[in-house]
């Protein structure tokens, strides 16, 4: 049997990256390459002449060479400067084209409050919805904590099977309407784990919480994930964006002002409450938080100042409403 050559053996290992990464940048792609297969080549650089011979971008005498011209790319225009590629993320964010919606967040299932979910979905079954926004937290992720964990409590796989079961009763309870999920902090302690735990894992599209949720029956669900959310031109965040916190010593809201500078909605924080500002061209802009539902007093927080609630978003064009409303013992106020 005859062995093959080293160089197209290297050849074909490339080949099979941009096979599942036809878009990623040449360096970042040497990189992975290099980590996962070091034995086959020289260094990243070895990788990288490789890789820009298989997309065309190794001058026209080398594209001449290559016979395999699936994953050229269209050559750049001649730049006196030779910038380095970048490695930064593009950050889009996602606009809701829906008007009527139900939003809520921090019911971190399975440590949800029944009765306040029970009457948040009694108090919007009879409204004409089109949307749902889960802003995050929906899951509460335990077993993946970083913290100290009671090993009694229940199990990843439970937790992720309730949470299908949630989201099965909204879909059959507001048929038609459609659920963007946002992502909040807990959500991603999935990532985090797999990040330091099993780093080979996060190229496998079965563990993306997405296709998980997908796998056990879930679909028509919209997942975001980092992107700030707009309901017209508000924008929406789970709260955990912000590098430092944005709660302040009078309210979630007004510190959310402070860091946004504009009419901003946030969750997060568990409590519900709303600050409004005029800037000296007469424009209004007003914040929000909103309450969760979860239990109040979990083992980690017994006593706190949180608040059941969530909110009901109008959206007509670029303008907005938002009706912020609390739970009190299984009861809904408006503010």
């Amino acid at each position: 049997m005859k062995k093959k050559s080293s160089a197209k053996l290297t050849g074909e290992v490339v080949l099979q990256y941009l096979e599942r990464f036809p878009d990623a940048a040449a360096r970042s792609l040497a990189k992975k390459i290099y980590a996962e297969n070091s034995e086959l080549f020289h260094n990243t650089e070895h990788v990288r002449g490789i890789i820009r011979d298989y997309i065309g971008q190794n001058g026209n005498k080398n594209r001449d060479k290559v016979t395999n011209t699936k994953f050229y790319r269209p050559a750049g225009k001649p730049n006196v400067f030779s910038v380095p590629e970048s490695e930064c993320d593009i950050w889009k964010p996602v606009h809701i084209s829906e008007t009527h919606g139900l939003l809520f967040s921090d019911t971190h299932a399975p440590y949800h409050d029944k009765i306040a979910v029970e009457a948040m979905i009694n108090h919007a079954v009879n409204r004409k919805l089109n949307f749902i926004l889960i802003n995050g937290d929906g899951l509460d992720y335990y077993q993946l904590s970083k913290f100290k964990r009671d090993p009694r409590k229940r199990s990843l796989n439970d937790e992720l099977w309730l949470w299908v079961g949630f989201l099965e009763l909204l879909q059959k309870t507001f048929p038609g309407t459609k659920i963007y999920w946002k992502l909040g902090n807990h959500e991603e302690r999935l990532e985090a784990y797999l990040r330091v735990k099993a780093p080979e894992l996060l190229d496998m599209e079965e563990f993306k919480l997405g296709n998980i949720i997908k796998m056990r029956g879930i679909n028509n669900v919209t997942i975001v994930e980092k992107q700030i959310i707009y309901a017209g031109r508000l924008p929406i965040i789970h709260g955990h964006e912000f590098q430092s916190r944005v709660i302040t010593a009078v309210n979630a809201a007004r510190g959310l002002f402070l860091k946004a500078l504009s009419s901003a909605l946030v969750s997060h924080y568990h409590r519900s409450s709303s600050h409004s500002e005029k800037d000296i061209n007469e424009k209004l802009m007003g914040t929000w938080s909103i309450g969760c539902l979860c239990g109040l007093h979990p083992e980690w927080a017994l006593l706190n100042n949180w608040n059941h609630g969530f909110a009901y978003l109008d959206i007509d064009g670029r303008e907005f409403n938002v009706e912020n409303l609390r739970i009190h013992k299984g009861k809904v106020y408006r503010d």
